[in-house]
């Protein structure tokens, strides 16, 4: 195997919420008397850390963001059940962890709110470890990346990134390891692939990578 360990990212990649993200933000907007925003604008103009998203659609000198970001949550939960795991990508994970490859997830998600998501779907038993971030902000997570590859002694040459954004593939190169995106989450794919990066239609194309 070319790969040893497998670090996904998890909103966009395994869990199916891009439409979600909208109608969320979309009740936020409404809040506050903005206009609402189509899924094709977020995907074209989505970004993380999410503040450089929310200087887009917000004066954020008039606006404060931990204000924004606490509706958003709460409209996001609420709103939670209609969201899923890919179908493809939870056949992945069962099938690497069948082939002996190390999983962990990292993610902007808030790590309590990451381990309940996980649990609900009946995914928390196939990862080695799952860290999300310590606040509700989406930052910047490839100095968190940097630890726990550490931590778990994970060697960089040794290790795969999948995402669904840029900032993934920033974070695999932060640790110096391989990144793949799949453009069916928070990024569309012209989008991605304007940065001249590997992008995958669907977590199916993994197999040939991973030789699954």
């Amino acid at each position: 195997m070319k790969y040893k360990n497998i670090v996904w990212d998890y909103n966009g990649t395994i869990i199916d919420d891009a439409k979600l993200a909208v109608d969320a933000e979309n009740l936020v907007l409404k809040s506050y008397g903005l206009p609402e925003i189509t899924l094709e604008y977020y995907l074209r103009e989505c970004e993380m850390p999410i503040i450089n998203f929310y200087n887009k659609i917000f004066d954020m000198k008039n606006y404060d963001f931990s204000e924004i970001g606490g509706r958003f949550i709460e409209n996001y939960d609420r709103l939670f059940d209609t969201a899923g795991i890919f179908p493809e990508v939870r056949e992945m994970i069962e099938a690497l962890s069948g082939s002996g490859y190390n999983q962990g997830v990292i993610s902007g998600f808030e790590s309590g709110r990451l381990k309940e998501s996980l649990k609900k779907f009946g995914l928390e038993g196939y990862f080695r470890f799952m860290s999300g971030s310590d606040d509700i902000d989406c930052g910047d997570k490839s100095e968190r990346a940097v630890g726990v590859v550490e931590k778990y002694g994970f060697e960089p040459k040794d290790t795969l990134f999948i995402g669904d954004m840029y900032h993934d593939y920033e974070t695999a190169k932060r640790v110096g390891a391989d990144c793949v995106l799949i453009a069916k989450g928070h990024q569309g794919a012209e989008v991605l692939r304007s940065y001249g990066i590997t992008v995958l239609d669907s977590a199916e194309e993994l197999k040939s990578i991973l030789l699954i």
